[in-house]
């Protein structure tokens, strides 16, 4: 996965190292069952696989998309439920015809998005986004209201919405993201996420983006 080399000092209120190895851990899980629900729906050999997660401001984040010249693909998925933020998976056009190549068995390779390819895009990731979603849930302990809380704990479940598809450029891409979401953070979770099909690889990028509270509650959950 590329980091930034100054990603630890342009976050000043994140998550520690120790955190973000736990949440590590929650992502690779993730990982798992994304694998296994693709290979099911695929009727194919798929892997999922993801490198160590960084913590990088949101800026920094948008250029794992790609470089600021160059046109870059992403399916967008605003989180619902009690906890808020967005999840991104961003790929370039190369490795989104190979994943519409492989599920529409196409002889020839694609060359533009249209309403198949979009879509087959929009399906991948909503397997995946609620694969890890499904996942990270789990940091957040279900519970009865304790002494003194309200009488209705938040809801730990994160749901995706329906991904949205985006082609523009990353900065675009971004902000595109975040115009719904007022409480945004400063803080993107990235991980670089490769998917191998029947031993045919392409790399994708997983985007966190938790809402300002959810931020908050990562510091205080993971250990």
């Amino acid at each position: 996965m590329a980091e930034s080399p100054t990603a630890s000092s342009e976050i000043m209120n994140g998550l520690g190292q120790q955190q973000l190895e736990a949440l590590d851990g929650y992502i690779r899980i993730g990982a798992a069952e994304a694998s296994q629900a693709l290979s099911t729906w695929l009727e194919r050999r798929v892997r999922v696989s993801v490198g160590r997660i960084s913590q990088l401001s949101l800026e920094t984040a948008a250029e794992q998309l790609g470089p600021g010249d160059e046109i870059a693909c992403a399916c967008c998925m605003r989180i619902n439920g009690g906890l808020g933020g967005h999840l991104l998976l961003g790929f370039d056009d190369e490795s989104g015809f190979i994943l519409c190549d492989t599920l529409l068995n196409r002889p020839t390779p694609s060359t533009a998005w249209g309403e198949l390819e979009i879509s087959s895009a929009q399906e991948t990731s909503n397997i995946v986004g609620c694969s890890f979603l499904n996942s990270l849930s789990r940091v957040f302990p279900e519970s009865a209201p304790k002494p003194g809380q309200a009488d209705n704990p938040p809801d730990p479940t994160w749901i995706p919405s329906p991904p949205v598809f985006v082609r523009d450029y990353a900065a675009a891409i971004m902000q595109f993201t975040l115009m719904d979401q007022a409480s945004a953070s400063e803080t993107a979770l990235v991980a670089q996420t490769k998917f191998t099909i029947d031993d045919i690889p392409m790399v994708w990028r997983l985007l966190l983006i938790p809402d300002a509270k959810v931020l908050d509650q990562l510091t205080r959950t993971l250990t």
